[in-house]
């Protein structure tokens, strides 16, 4: 798994003092061949740029989770201390550790069963 430190927030902005960590996320093995395989699917129905651009929304729902890791939304019912975030037709599964780092465990479409993947 690849440790992100993401630029610190910028002057004037309240720190999150609730984490230990600001910004820090690990993305899994898993999470980081989601991404390859959404970027490559993209590019095979729309091209280059659209791969580009959708591929960067949802590094940017990566940040926003790292940056807020309450943002999203609990899901114990698929894994205990696991929660999701919907971003374009994906969803964005994750859990933060006692560190506070934000864990990205994978990726899925939103038609993917959840329970099959994680």
């Amino acid at each position: 798994m690849r440790l992100r430190r993401l630029p610190q927030p910028q002057a004037g902005r309240r720190p999150d003092t609730a984490r230990a960590v600001t910004g820090q996320y690990l993305l899994s093995p898993a999470a980081q061949a989601d991404l390859e395989q959404i970027w490559d699917y993209t590019y095979d129905r729309w091209g280059v740029d659209q791969a580009d651009y959708y591929l960067r929304e949802l590094q940017h729902a990566v940040n926003s989770i790292a940056e807020n890791p309450g943002i999203g939304r609990a899901c114990d019912e698929i894994r205990p201390g696991y929660r999701k975030l919907a971003a374009g037709s994906h969803t964005l599964f994750y859990q933060v550790t006692e560190d506070g780092i934000v864990d990205v465990v994978r990726i899925l479409h939103q038609r993917m069963d959840v329970d099959r993947h994680l």
